[in-house]
């Protein structure tokens, strides 16, 4: 049977939303929600889902170390967002439902489920082929949220001893001293 150029077109038509319809299904993946342990300042709860997610592969429960959710480190990026210009908060709120979004993940790095959903060493996998990948602006989002989760996790007190950091100098009542 002879394909007409009317059926060809029908049937690469018909392709072409069945597709889109896929790949609207996937980027409409649902996050999986984590509660912050405190209110949040700018982060709403998808992407603070997100973020802790991120937090804890970069800085995973081990040895002495406690995890990221232990020390509550993305609602200490939320607060710090909240210190900086807005247009930051917009830029890292779109990293992150990108690294979150099933069509870009498939496209990308041929995962077609949100970071959220993924397992933990799935997740790991994600963020490695961000990290590496050849598109600068990955590896770039990838250093900025590697950047601020690894700063909001040892900088938590929590975490001096097990690194035998002191602490901060203590400049207390340095009027009092004069």
């Amino acid at each position: 049977m002879a394909l007409s150029r009317r059926t060809a077109i029908r049937y690469g038509l018909g392709g072409a939303i069945a597709l889109a319809a896929g790949g609207v299904g996937l980027s409409l993946q649902r996050t999986e929600v984590r509660s912050p342990a405190r209110p949040l300042r700018v982060l709403d709860e998808r992407t603070f889902s997100i973020l802790a997610a991120v937090a804890d592969r970069i800085a995973p429960a081990r040895g002495d170390f406690r995890s990221a959710s232990d020390l509550q480190v993305a609602e200490k990026i939320d607060d710090l967002l909240a210190t900086v210009d807005p247009a930051v908060v917009v830029e890292v709120t779109q990293v992150l439902k990108l690294l979150e979004n099933g069509l870009a993940g498939l496209v990308f790095d041929g995962r077609p489920r949100a970071f959220t959903a993924l397992d933990a060493p799935d997740q790991d996998r994600a963020l490695a082929a961000w990290k590496g990948s050849r598109w600068s602006v990955r590896r770039t989002a990838y250093k900025a949220l590697h950047g601020l989760c690894a700063a909001a996790y040892y900088a938590s007190p929590e975490v001096y001893p097990t690194v035998g950091y002191p602490g901060p100098p203590d400049f207390g009542n340095v009027a009092e001293r004069r």
